[in-house]
Formats: C-alpha cells, sequence, structure tokens
C-alpha cells in the first residue's frame, strides 16, 4: 500500500471519529434533556434536644488523705458486699500491689498451662491458634473502644494459651524452672510490701463509678416522678457543666434508667407512649435505643416532658448527667429522585427514564418529601405500570416527554 493511500485512510478514520464524537457529544450534552442516575439514600427525621440523666445511685465516701485505687472500672459489674476501692498511703504502694497482683497472675496461667499438659486432654495446635487470634481481636476491640477492663484476664488467657501451645509443639517443654524463678521474685515482692490501707466496700450490688457528679440526690426517680417540663428546664438552665469529684465513687444499682428532656406541643406530636426512638449523643458511638415510657404535658409552659426508658450500661452514659443529643423520630430510606424530574400520567406521580434509546414512564411512590428531592419507596410493586428501579436513569429537565420517545 502506497504511502499516499496509506495517508488517505488515516485521514477519513480521523473523520469518522470526529463526526462520530460530536455526534455524542449532542446526544448526551448537547440535547434538551439532562438525566440523573438513581441511587438508595436514608435521611432522618431528628429533634434536638438537651436532657438529663435520672438514676438509682448509691454514694461511698472515701478518705482523701492517700492515693485512691478502685478495684472495678467504670461500667463493671459489682457484687454486693464486695471491695470497690482502696485508700494507699502513696503510689509507690500501688504499684508495689499491682506488681505483685501480675505476677501471681503470670504463675497462675503458668502452672494452669503446666497441668493441662498432664491430662489426656487433646488440644490441637490450631485450636489454640484459633483461640490466641480472637484474644488478640478483643484487646484490639477493647484498645479502640478505649475500654480497659478486661485486659489483665485477657492477658491471662494469652499467656495460658501461648505456653500450652509451646508444649504441645515441644514436648520436652517444661515451665517448672520458670514458675519456680517467678515464685521466688513474687516472695521477694511480698517482703516488701508492708502496705496499709483502708478497704471500701460495697452494701448494694450494681455498677461502679469512680466518683460523682453531685447530681446523685437530686436527678433520682422518685424526683422525676414530680418533676414538670418547667421544673426541668430550670434544672437544666442552671446545670453549668460536669463535675466530677473523686471524694466519693457510687454504684448504680439498676440498670434501668431514665433520660428527660422537654418538646414543644407540635414536636410531641411525633412521639408516642410505648415507641422505640434512637439517640445519637455526642460521644461518636453508635445510636442508643429507648422507650418513650412518657408524655407528660405542662399546659401552664406550653411544653410535653418526654421521659425515655433505656437499659443499656457503658462507661460514657454512667458518667454524663445533663447532655445534649439528637433524637431520630424517624428514618426513611429508598430512592431519591429529583423533584425537578416528577411528571405525572393522569393522578399517577413518577419520571421518565431511558433505557436504551427510548424514554419510559416509571412510577414513584413517595414517602418523604424535601425542597430538592422526594425519596421513593425502594422494591414497590405498583397495581399497574412500572416502578422506579435503583440505578435508572432518569430525566431530570426536559419537555415534550412521553412513552417510547426517542431520545
Amino acid at each position: 500500500m502506497s504511502t499516499r493511500l496509506m495517508r488517505t485512510g488515516t485521514v477519513v478514520l480521523a473523520v469518522f471519529l470526529l463526526i462520530y464524537v460530536a455526534f455524542q457529544l449532542t446526544r448526551y450534552t448537547g440535547s434538551s434533556y439532562s438525566y440523573q442516575t438513581v441511587y438508595s439514600t436514608t435521611v432522618e427525621d431528628t429533634l434536638s434536644v438537651t436532657g438529663a440523666f435520672f438514676r438509682e445511685e448509691q454514694t461511698i465516701s472515701v478518705g482523701q488523705t492517700g492515693v485512691l485505687s478502685c478495684t472495678y472500672a467504670v461500667g463493671e459489674k459489682v457484687p454486693i458486699g464486695s471491695e470497690v476501692a482502696r485508700l494507699y498511703r502513696s503510689q509507690d504502694a500501688i504499684d508495689l500491689q499491682r506488681e505483685i497482683s501480675s505476677l501471681e497472675d503470670v504463675i497462675d496461667s503458668l502452672q494452669r498451662a503446666q497441668d493441662a499438659a498432664k491430662t489426656s486432654e487433646a488440644v490441637l495446635p490450631e485450636t489454640l491458634n484459633a483461640q490466641i487470634a480472637a484474644d488478640v481481636l478483643e484487646l484490639i476491640q477493647y484498645r479502640d473502644q478505649s475500654d480497659f477492663s478486661s485486659v489483665d484476664s485477657l492477658k491471662s488467657e494469652l499467656i495460658e494459651a501461648f505456653a500450652r501451645r509451646q508444649i504441645i509443639i515441644d514436648a520436652e517443654t517444661d515451665y517448672s524452672g520458670e514458675i519456680s524463678s517467678l515464685q521466688s521474685e513474687l516472695d521477694s515482692l511480698r517482703a516488701r510490701d508492708d502496705a496499709v490501707y483502708t478497704s471500701y466496700t460495697s452494701e448494694v450490688a450494681g455498677y461502679f463509678v469512680d466518683h460523682v457528679d453531685g447530681y446523685e440526690d437530686i436527678c433520682t426517680p422518685e424526683a422525676l416522678a414530680e418533676m414538670t417540663a418547667s421544673g426541668l428546664d430550670e434544672m437544666i438552665g442552671g446545670y453549668t457543666s460536669y463535675s466530677a469529684d473523686s471524694s466519693r465513687v457510687k454504684v448504680v444499682t439498676d440498670h434501668i434508667w431514665q433520660f428527660a428532656f422537654t418538646v414543644t406541643e407540635d414536636e410531641a406530636l411525633s412521639l408516642a407512649e410505648g415507641r422505640t426512638v434512637q439517640i445519637r449523643f455526642p460521644n461518636g458511638s453508635e445510636t442508643v435505643s429507648m422507650t418513650v415510657e412518657e408524655l407528660r404535658r405542662d399546659v401552664d409552659a406550653g411544653e410535653y416532658l418526654v421521659i425515655l426508658e433505656g437499659d443499656l450500661i457503658d462507661s460514657y452514659l454512667l458518667t454524663t448527667r445533663v447532655q445534649a443529643c439528637e433524637l431520630i423520630v424517624n428514618t426513611y430510606q429508598g430512592l431519591r429522585v429529583p423533584k425537578s424530574s416528577i411528571r405525572y400520567e393522569g393522578s399517577q406521580p413518577g419520571v421518565y427514564v431511558v433505557l436504551v434509546d427510548k424514554m419510559y414512564f416509571r412510577r414513584i411512590n413517595v414517602i418523604y418529601e424535601t425542597a430538592e428531592f422526594v425519596i421513593s419507596e425502594e422494591n414497590w410493586t405498583p397495581d399497574e405500570g412500572t416502578a422506579l428501579k435503583l440505578y435508572d436513569t432518569v430525566i431530570v429537565e426536559g419537555v415534550g416527554l412521553y412513552n417510547q420517545k426517542n431520545v
């Protein structure tokens, strides 16, 4: 083929490509229609409220001439009559006690692994590997949640699992010498331990908190039973900030608690007694599920006192009193449809979608509406016609739309 023919072919191909590109641009960008893909979305109706926590709480006074060491982490279950804290002379005495306790745990873990090797119980290394992996994952989760209450028990489990695995892999492994050496170290520490401390016990069972905030005798279920909306507004209005006081510790004696706030009469229409709602607190955790226990009208104030009941126990909920949050009244999930795309066939709302090179009418079932868009029920089956589907391409703007019109 001559060079001249090749050049001619190249020119023809380039012209063809230019014509094709121009046609596509005209079709999709230069046409009188604009398009949008339909996606699923979730919208929440929320109320911003500020409320207070009301709980059954038993306080325990502790001394201040020393260093307090709490037996339980915040939120841990406290049995009745158990020791909740010790008051030592100094931090060095506490550190020595913790070192002794840590050594005791290591010795116990190694001894359990050694004893298990002498039994006929057969454990595969894969089983222990799975246990170790699960413990490590749990340890990471506790770290991410800043929850260190179970670290000591997990550490003991890991030491025992690693030791048992080593004994299974190498039958000659014997921890007797290491146990003996650790026991000698422990005896030496115990000989130095002349710590004198004051012990504090709880007369009730419940959930531990290592301080008080001064509202334990104010925000009680009994006080809430007599409170009005205006009374709660006054209390919250006089609240300055959370003030942790370590001169006392406390035990929350019931896992059921109340969160109370006020709403206007119009806002109260979106609530109903017995209904389950979600609350989103500013600590960034997941929403908390609660039940609307009571809507108490205050005619003079023109408000309602709303009392929610919850049963979730965690350190954040136990250590906050007056808190701003979002009440999620309703959640709507479906297909997001721009309002400018909505058309009607008779009285039926819908949109025109593009399939291949034609447009077709697709019905929608509106479950939520804003100024810019509506949410249509997803996977909806109308009595007549065809419903809009996820990922359909809708015509957002255009005139002269009708079924099977070429686009």
